[in-house]
């Protein structure tokens, strides 16, 4: 009964368009496995798959929600690469590239933000409430790309 009442007030929720505390939306989504091929060969492919269930919200870092650099490590995780949760911290972790690669991260502002290369000069990222989550070019952001970096 509690869970059915759950759903529907989620349900209710969603279609008003009032936002849920991150833990109740996680309680209330329906998940799925998903299994990816632990390479970064396909890394825009699991990036986006993850952004399509993923809304931007500051701090955040769950099934639901996140922010630039949660997004970052739970695409990292998902190819098989462990990386720390916050921008700065992940650079720290990561080596320098000057030629990118698919799976590199992209870093701008000084590691104010971060985003998952994914080639040709696209990204995928978690940039703002009004952006989401999503593919985008690496020129998009404000500011300046302050390095890629290779886990």
């Amino acid at each position: 009964m509690k869970k059915t009442l759950l759903a529907l007030t989620t349900a209710a929720l969603l279609t008003t368009g009032i936002a849920l505390p991150a833990e109740q939306a996680d309680a209330a989504a329906k998940k799925k496995t998903v299994k990816y091929k632990k390479s970064t060969n396909n890394v825009g492919a699991v990036a986006r798959s993850i952004a399509a269930n993923r809304v931007y919200r500051y701090g955040a870092n769950n099934s639901y929600a996140v922010d630039c650099s949660a997004f970052a490590q739970q695409v990292m995780r998902a190819v098989g690469k462990n990386v720390p949760r916050t921008t700065h911290a992940q650079m720290r972790a990561g080596k320098r590239v000057y030629s990118p690669k698919a799976g590199d991260l992209v870093f701008f502002n000084g590691g104010s933000h971060v985003g998952v290369y994914i080639g040709n000069g696209q990204m995928v990222d978690a940039l703002n409430p009004r952006d989401g989550v999503k593919q985008r070019s690496i020129y998009y952001i404000y500011g300046t790309i302050t390095g890629f970096y290779r886990y």
